[in-house]
């Protein structure tokens, strides 16, 4: 049957890893329509596979991996994949999205989505060749790091249209922030993806493909294209500044604006010499060896490094705050090793870095004692105690067994519960939310906890200033503003595409590549729909989990610590949160509980998946 749209390929993979089953499924032209692709398309295929009450490392669970209609394609940052399944960090819909060109190929390989559910009786490789699919043994795979195993897997193969995506240490041994990794350094990172992978005796996927991506409008994709292109070159963040400083080129402009944490977010106060020795600046001048970027992207924000006598990818912006100052740690070169080590053994470097910080606060409290730590000295500013816990948390060996489960766990287990900085579980990324109500409220309502892509805009504040109508403490704004930023990072996500294009063009430039790409009319409003239909659907994922209102909110620290900013000393007290939430729960058509209204699931034509678990 042939398939009506382009950009699709028209199927998905669907495997069983009990029984060893692995079928090719049509996929159908109503998903396409609503949900797109990516983050879309894999959220709704979750809701398929699982009920949402389902334990996240039982054999029933699912993880699906999908990609987009532009993926592929020559539109700009177009190759990056997405994977949605149950956190079993946090208990709710884990989200979260990788650049490389994993996806691309997994795409050229025929296929628009993985769903992978079951658990294999050993340890396999699922392998989607030329030939088809077919599960293989792992053998002496199992154990070995992320970048042993792709050099392994690649051996023999054609290098240009294979790639392999893979868990290491971390994963296999269910390390609840676990992350799958791929190009070597890319990863899928919040939410611990790899210890479902680890749960299900995955240890990689292997992918290859040549196939071209059908595009059915040439001239409407290429009046797109060559918009967007355009402005890629003339917009300051993605013609010079993320090409010369990389992410880490944030760190400056995120303490300008009081938005850049220290030592567990107890404040936001920092040493300018101590920050000049962790910028973009500092990576460029000691330790980069060349910028390079993902799949078809002009902006080239990656950083291939070196220390010493090793050399890999990043530190990236999140993973230099939060292994840095949230761990009062200025040493750039131990920054650096530990997010080597990590990338190796498929750890994600927020949630580890996260972690790490709860821990040096506990043991400076006296709830962790150097017993408990087999006499390791965990106050902040160790960076030696960074660098030595990333394999004890990757192997879950001493106390970083503890650490393993993410800091939530960990607090709770001493008796501090207060000291995680995290919402529902997962760990606060390298922005301070008292800093602006806009960031607290998207970090309140992200579906996946605290993340750095779901709903806050510090970002754009530090390049541009923000949107210049919205305070930043405006209480009656923020949920307008939380909704439409969550909304354009749904699209980008489910386009398949880079957050940072956003600093050059809006949404309406995909819509003209999409529509060229497609062959259909997608328009800003029709996919403005789209976004809201995934906001609403994983909405009632997770109300089917349990989520409650209220766990949209903030750990206490946020609402009785104050911050000094140029407006004073801020903080988010109760009522403030309330009005927050209660806004943004309006805004976006639900009930004072959060639960979608009739009238909203009926509009986006989700009536019949009322369901909450």
């Amino acid at each position: 049957m042939p398939v009506k749209f382009g950009g699709i390929m028209g199927q998905y993979l669907d495997v069983d890893l009990t029984g060893g089953d692995v079928h090719i499924r049509r996929l159908p032209e109503t998903y396409c329509e609503e949900y797109v692709g990516g983050r879309g398309l894999a959220t709704r295929l979750l809701w398929d596979a699982m009920p949402a009450d389902t334990d996240p490392l039982a054999p029933e669970s699912a993880i699906v991996l999908a990609t987009s209609p532009l993926v592929g394609t020559a539109a700009p940052t177009a190759g990056r994949g997405h994977t949605v399944f149950k956190s079993p960090l946090t208990g709710v819909i884990g989200s979260s999205n990788s650049g490389g060109d994993w996806a691309v190929i997994l795409k050229r390989g025929g296929f628009d989505a993985l769903v992978i559910r079951g658990r294999s009786p050993e340890a396999v490789v699922l392998d989607i060749g030329k030939d088809g699919p077919r599960l293989l043994p792992a053998g002496t795979l199992w154990g070995t790091d992320a970048h042993e195993t792709s050099d392994i897997l690649m051996k023999g193969r054609d290098t240009k249209n294979t790639r392999v995506l893979t868990i290491g240490p971390a994963g296999e041994n269910r390390v609840r922030f676990a992350s799958l990794v791929n190009n070597k350094n890319r990863v899928y990172g919040r939410g611990g993806p790899g210890a479902v992978f680890g749960s299900k005796n995955l240890k990689a996927v292997v992918v290859s493909g040549d196939r071209d991506v059908p595009v059915r409008d040439e001239d409407r994709f290429r009046t797109g294209l060559d918009q967007g292109l355009y402005r890629l070159r003339q917009a300051p963040a993605t013609n010079r500044i993320l090409r010369e400083l990389g992410t880490a080129g944030l760190v400056r402009l995120i303490d300008v604006i009081d938005m850049l944490p220290h030592c567990n977010f107890k404040d936001t106060a920092h040493r300018v010499d101590d920050l000049n020795r962790i910028s973009g600046e500092a990576i460029r001048k000691n330790i980069l060896e060349k910028a390079k970027g993902c799949y078809r992207c002009p902006i080239a924000c990656q950083r291939h490094t070196r220390v010493g006598g090793k050399e890999g990818e990043g530190p990236e912006y999140e993973t230099v705050v939060l292994m840095g100052p949230v761990c009062g740690i200025y040493d750039l070169e131990a920054i650096t090793l530990a997010n080597y080590s990590c990338n190796e053994l498929g750890l994600d470097t927020i949630s580890y870095g996260g972690t790490v910080a709860c821990a040096m606060e506990l043991f400076e409290s006296g709830a962790i004692t150097r017993a408990d730590t087999g006499g390791l000295d965990l106050r902040f500013g160790n960076a030696e105690a960074l660098e030595a816990l990333v394999p004890l948390v990757a192997r879950r060996e001493g106390i970083g067994d503890l650490l393993a489960g993410g800091s939530r766990r960990l607090a709770t287990h001493f008796g501090r519960p207060d000291l995680s900085m995290s919402i529902k579980g997962l760990e606060l990324p390298a922005y301070d939310p008292r800093a602006s109500f806009i960031q607290a409220l998207g970090y309140m309502t992200s579906p996946s906890g605290a993340c750095h892509l779901r709903g806050g805009y510090a970002v754009s504040l530090a390049f541009f200033g923000g949107p210049r109508e919205i305070p930043r403490f405006s209480v009656r704004q923020a949920p307008a503003a939380v909704r439409n930023v969550q909304n354009a990072g749904i699209l980008q996500d489910t386009l398949g595409v880079c957050r940072f294009t956003s600093f050059a063009f809006n949404i309406d430039t995909w819509a003209r590549m999409l529509s060229g790409v497609m062959g259909a009319d997608f328009s800003t409003s029709r996919l403005e729909a789209v976004a809201e239909r995934v906001a609403n659907l994983e909405r009632l994922f997770n109300l089917g989990t349990g989520l409650k209102p209220e766990d949209d909110t903030i750990p206490a620290r946020f609402q009785v610590e104050s911050i000094s900013t140029d407006d004073g000393n801020v903080s988010i007290p109760p009522d403030r949160i309330e009005k927050l939430r209660a806004g943004y729960y309006t805004i976006r058509g639900w009930d004072e509980k959060g639960v979608p209204r009739a009238e909203t699931l009926e509009r986006l034509n989700l009536s019949d998946q009322g369901r909450m678990s």
